[in-house]
């Protein structure tokens, strides 16, 4: 049997029918059937949301549903979602994110077949210039990094000396402070960096997964690319606590 090129996994939650159905038909609509398969988690999503995914299913729209009664977040989820993906490449929405056009997965597939192996993820690059830390301090992010698994004895962003490497940035004697990252609401990237970073990091919990990511693969000397593909990404009001600090568990460095 052929394996299409993409799993696309698509990260429902809460009560939001009209998201799912949004985002989930854009896929049925927009993408070839067989170029792809369709992951769904469905997290403590409401009645009319699981009954809409379940009849998806049915109709083979959706290759594996992954059902969460309870709120397990969206790394956990995420990390179920992932287990078992055996395509080349994963495609990855959160459900405000939807594709506009019929272009778009030829779009990130051409861009992946033409990168060198270095590059390994692609979607709409980021800059995050400093992370709100709150009560857990100003160098909790640096921590985090420093005691990952993933973590290679690159400095961290930081715009203290030294940061990423940097002494004199810009010419105002700082680090670099900059955390540079594909956008967490849409992207795709090969399975092989998945599996090689066991990701998301199981401390990540919510939110940070985006940001952190983009890290993880500098450390690992990896890249990123941006891609112009009619997604519309983040197109609904967030949902539920913002701020790494409520949202990250961090273990202390050794």
């Amino acid at each position: 049997m052929n394996i299409p090129p993409v799993t696309i996994c698509v990260l429902t939650y809460g009560d939001h029918p009209g998201l799912a159905r949004r985002v989930i038909g854009s896929i049925r609509r927009f993408c070839p059937r067989p170029r792809y398969r369709l992951v769904v988690g469905a997290n403590a999503v409401g009645g009319e949301t699981l009954e809409f995914l379940a009849r998806s299913q049915g109709e083979g729209a959706i290759d594996r549903l992954e059902v969460s009664a309870t709120n397990i977040n969206k790394c956990p989820m995420m990390r179920r979602m992932f287990d078992g993906v055996s395509t080349e490449f994963i495609w990855w929405f959160d459900d405000d994110s939807y594709l506009t056009d019929e272009s778009a997965l030829e779009r990130y597939l051409q861009a992946a077949r033409k990168a060198p192996d270095k590059v390994v993820q692609w979607g709409v690059p980021m800059v995050l210039e400093g992370i709100p830390c709150g009560e857990l301090g100003s160098d909790f992010a640096t921590k985090f990094v420093r005691s990952a698994p993933w973590y290679r004895g690159l400095t961290p962003p930081s715009w203290d000396l030294g940061g990423k490497g940097e002494l004199n940035f810009q010419g105002k004697a700082q680090g670099d402070g900059r955390w540079i990252f594909i956008t967490g609401g849409c992207w795709w990237i090969r399975t092989s960096s998945i599996k090689l970073l066991d990701w998301p990091d199981p401390r990540l919990v919510k939110e940070g997964d985006d940001v952190f990511l983009g890290e993880a693969l500098r450390q690992l000397g990896l890249d990123f690319e941006g891609v112009d593909a009619p997604v519309a990404i983040n197109k609904a009001e967030r949902r539920g606590m913002t701020g790494f600090a409520r949202t990250l568990r961090l273990t202390a460095p050794p």
